[in-house]
């Protein structure tokens, strides 16, 4: 973990703090707890590891294993009302598809302040337009020509929505391919659950299965032997969100792909992209 984290973690403290109205007392109470943790943690784990036991304080503190709860459900349903509208824009152009599953990547309540619909809405039907920030779109189309099994590791709500109508594209000019769509084994922020994959209908594309950990991004160590023999199995592997990134880069594995949206300077450093720049990037440690 990057000192550089530590402010978003001690971010989502007081978002959440907020949304369920803790007095300051609490709060404060809350802060010391995850100070304590920090100051005795291994920093060599990741953020999405480290934030994953800081949840785990919040939502003990609070009570609430799931918090944004009905803010997911929001999103979920606003996202499956604009779909009509975001497909009659981009039909099933692969690029279009791609390019617009990758921006949806921020509607993000960890690394990101809510936007107002009408801002995501057209950020979404506008995304088709600019050049990704780094872009290896043809060679993981290439790797999906020649694969079989494709598992995608879902982020977050919303989201998920066009990550359905993405998979959906994939399968439409791959006939092939057989896809499973992974989500978190439980509740963290507003990361994709099977709950969330229920809702949206995911199961009508994709073979649905969790992670069995609820870290803030897929660290393939904490996650289910079910899961990380998928993963191992897997001809490619799109890794959707900013917390994947982080919890898989420079793992060994052929044919991994990254799809997010850069939220901040260290992630921005790391893979060599400007700062809320959309990201098509083929791992570097296959």
């Amino acid at each position: 973990m990057n000192q550089a984290c530590f402010e978003c973690d001690y971010k989502q403290v007081d978002k959440v703090a907020q949304l369920v109205q803790m007095d300051e007392m609490e709060k404060s109470a809350l802060k010391k707890e995850v100070q304590a943790y920090l100051k005795q943690c291994d920093m060599q784990q990741s953020n999405p590891a480290i934030m994953a036991e800081i949840w785990s304080l919040i939502t003990k503190r609070i009570h609430q294993p799931d918090p944004y709860a009905s803010i997911k459900h929001e999103y979920n349903q606003k996202m499956l009302a604009w779909l009509p509208e975001i497909q009659a824009a981009i039909g099933q152009d692969l690029n279009k598809v791609l390019k617009v599953a990758i921006a949806a990547n921020l509607i993000d309540f960890s690394a990101k302040d809510l936007l107002e619909d009408e801002q995501v809405r057209q950020l979404l039907l506008n995304a088709p337009t600019p050049q990704l920030a780094h872009d290896d779109s043809m060679s993981l189309f290439a790797s999906v020509h020649h694969a079989k099994r494709l598992l995608y590791l879902g982020d977050n709500c919303g989201e998920i929505v066009i990550d359905r109508y993405l998979i959906e594209c994939l399968k439409q000019f791959y006939p092939q391919i057989e896809v499973t769509y992974a989500v978190r084994g439980k509740a963290i922020v507003n990361d994709v659950t099977l709950q969330d994959a229920d809702e949206i209908g995911m199961s009508v594309v994709a073979r649905i299965i969790s992670n069995g950990d609820g870290s803030l991004g897929t660290v393939l160590e904490r996650t289910s032997e079910a899961f990380q023999d998928t993963f191992a199995k897997a001809d490619v592997v799109i890794a959707k969100g900013q917390g994947n990134y982080e919890g898989l880069k420079g793992c060994r594995k052929e044919n991994l792909y990254f799809l997010f949206m850069s939220k901040c300077a260290l992630v921005s450093h790391w893979a060599k992209v400007p700062l809320n720049g959309i990201v098509c990037l083929k791992n570097s440690r296959g």
